[in-house]
């Protein structure tokens, strides 16, 4: 199954469980758990749970997103278009620090 076809099937789990009416505080706490288990799966170089808590982040943010009112893909590309451009450097442990920032240092 290809990307935008699961994005009808997640929210139609959502809805069969009625979590697409949830309080949209419930589903925010959920990524934060996730996003808790990408991170401790990550440490401790677990690949299967890392690939696990990465689609599980991913669906709890297609439900938040539902639960207030946010078109993802519309904000995905906002997103782009923000950063398409930006230009600034990369530190040798890659960290991007926009060019903005860099003048305001100087």
């Amino acid at each position: 199954m290809n990307y935008e076809e699961l994005i009808p099937k997640i929210a139609e789990w959502a809805h069969a469980r009625r979590i697409d009416q949830a309080d949209p505080r419930v589903e925010f706490m959920k990524m934060a758990e996730e996003l808790g288990e990408i991170s401790a799966a990550y440490n401790k170089q677990n690949h299967e749970r890392l690939v696990d808590s990465i689609g599980d982040l991913q669906i709890a943010l297609l439900i938040f997103c539902r639960l207030v009112g946010v078109d993802h893909r519309k904000a995905l590309n906002a997103a782009y278009e923000e950063i398409a451009h930006r230009t600034g450097e990369t530190t040798p442990d890659g960290v991007f620090i926009k060019q903005s920032d860099i003048e305001k240092e100087n």
